[in-house]
C-alpha cells in the first residue's frame, strides 16, 4: 500500500533530492519550493530516512487542502481521523509553518490545528489526547503557504542533516544535505580523485567518503520519529538498520581535504574520525592558491565551500582569492569543479578572469542566505 509524503530538502537543490528518491526507492518525485511529493510505501520510508543525504524531513501526508482563514485549519484538520496515527496513551505537538500575508500567526495555525487534532481523537474514542510540545510522541507538521494549506506527521524527527558526527564545529560550516548534493550535482565517480582544498572542518570529503564506503547517514543517528508510530513494523526497521550496518566496503579511495589552516584540518581529521572514514580521507595543510605546487595531490573532481567574505574578508580580498585559487587549479589539472558562494559577482569575474567555462548554475538557500552553486569545467 502506498502514501503520499511531502519531504523537505535544501531550496534550489529539488532535482537532487527527486533523482535520490528515485535512485533509492524507485518513486518518481513532484518537485515543488524547497520539497518534494512523492508516493511511497511506509517500509520504503524508513529505508529513505536510513540512506538519504539530501533531505531533511520526510512528512507522511494526511490531508491537503486551500485555506482562506483559521475555521478553516480547524475543519481541514478535524476532518482527518487520527485514530489512525496516534495511540490512546500517546502525546503529540503540533509544528506550524507559515508563509504569505494572513492575519493570524503560525502559533495561532498551530494551535487551532492541536486543537482540532483533539477534537477529532475525542469524538472518535471519548479520549482526551496530551499535549507535549517538549517530547512528543507524535509530531504533526503543517504548513499554509498563502492558501495552500497541508498536514502530515513527521517519520523523521530532527532534520537529516544533522549527522551528529560533528565534534569540531567549524565557524561557517556547510550543512551536510548541500555537500552531499554538490557531490551528487558533479557527478563524481568513486573511482575518480575527488577534493575540497578549502575543507574546513571537512564536510565535504567526509560526505564523499560516506558516499564511497556506502554508509547510511541514518546510522549516525539514536532514533527517527517513525520509532514511536505505532503502524511502523519495529522488525522491518531493524532489519533495514542492520542489512545497512553491513552494506558498507572498505575500499581504498582518493578522496582529499585540504585547508590553509593546522587548526581546521585538526578538526576535520577529528570528524572525520567520529564519522568512521579517518582512513578513507587524506587531509592535508596546504594553500589553495598554490594548489599546483604540491605534486602528490590528485585532483581531477573538486567541490568546494570558500570563504564569502560576508563576515570578514572585503570584496577585492574575495575575488582575488578566488583569482588565485582557480588560476593554481587550472595549473594543476584538467577536471570539474563545484563550488558554493554567496560572492558570485566576485566569482564569476575570477572565473572570467582565468576563462574557465560555466557548465550550470544553482540559486541555492544555506540557511537564510542565498547562494550561487556554481558547476565549472577547469
Amino acid at each position: 500500500m502506498t502514501f503520499s509524503f511531502i519531504a523537505t530538502t535544501t531550496t534550489g537543490f529539488e532535482d537532487i533530492a527527486a533523482w535520490e528518491v528515485e535512485k533509492l526507492i524507485g518513486a518518481k518525485a513532484r518537485q515543488l519550493h524547497g520539497k518534494i511529493l512523492f508516493e511511497a510505501s511506509i517500509n520504503q520510508v524508513v529505508e529513505l530516512n536510513i540512506w538519504s543525504r539530501t533531505l531533511h524531513r520526510i512528512i507522511l501526508l494526511l490531508c491537503r487542502d486551500r485555506v482562506e482563514t483559521l475555521e478553516d485549519v480547524y475543519r481541514v484538520t478535524a476532518s482527518i481521523d487520527f485514530t489512525d496515527y496516534i495511540e490512546r496513551g500517546q502525546s503529540f505537538a503540533v509544528r506550524a509553518e507559515r508563509i504569505g500575508e494572513h492575519p493570524f500567526t503560525s502559533i495561532d495555525v498551530a494551535a487551532k490545528a492541536g486543537q482540532a487534532v483533539i477534537d477529532s481523537f475525542m469524538s472518535k474514542t471519548g479520549h482526551r489526547l496530551k499535549v507535549n510540545l517538549d517530547k512528543p510522541d507524535v509530531e504533526i507538521f503543517c504548513q499554509l503557504k498563502n492558501s495552500d494549506f497541508y498536514i502530515g506527521l513527521n517519520t523523521t524527527g530532527e532534520s537529516l542533516h544533522r549527522r551528529n558526527y560533528r565534534v569540531f564545529d567549524h565557524p561557517a560550516a556547510l550543512k551536510t544535505t548541500i555537500a552531499s548534493a554538490m557531490i551528487y550535482w558533479s557527478d563524481w565517480s568513486c573511482e575518480e580523485p575527488i577534493l575540497d582544498p578549502m575543507c574546513g572542518g571537512g564536510t565535504i570529503p567526509i560526505e564523499a567518503a560516506l558516499i564511497a564506503r556506502n554508509i547510511a547517514p541514518g546510522l549516525f543517528r539514536r532514533e527517527f520519529a517513525f520509532g514511536k508510530l505505532f503502524f511502523i513494523d519495529r522488525q522491518y526497521y531493524e532489519e533495514a538498520v542492520e542489512k545497512a550496518r553491513s552494506s558498507s566496503n572498505r575500499n581504498s579511495y582518493r578522496i582529499y581535504g585540504s585547508d590553509i589552516s593546522p587548526k581546521f584540518i585538526e578538526g576535520a581529521w577529528r570528524n572525520a574520525t567520529s564519522a568512521g572514514v579517518e582512513d578513507t580521507v587524506k587531509f592535508c595543510c596546504v594553500d589553495a592558491t598554490k594548489l599546483d605546487r604540491v605534486e602528490d595531490l590528485e585532483v581531477k573532481y573538486v567541490v568546494v565551500n570558500p570563504p564569502y567574505g560576508i563576515r570578514s574578508l572585503r570584496d577585492k580580498v574575495v575575488e582575488r582569492l578566488y583569482v588565485n585559487f582557480l588560476s593554481a587549479l587550472k595549473r594543476k589539472s584538467r577536471g570539474l569543479l563545484v563550488a558554493i558562494t554567496a560572492s558570485d559577482e566576485e566569482f564569476k569575474r575570477a572565473l572570467d578572469v582565468n576563462g574557465l567555462e560555466v557548465l550550470g548554475v544553482k540559486r541555492v538557500f544555506h540557511g537564510a542566505l542565498l547562494t550561487s552553486v556554481f558547476k565549472c569545467a577547469f
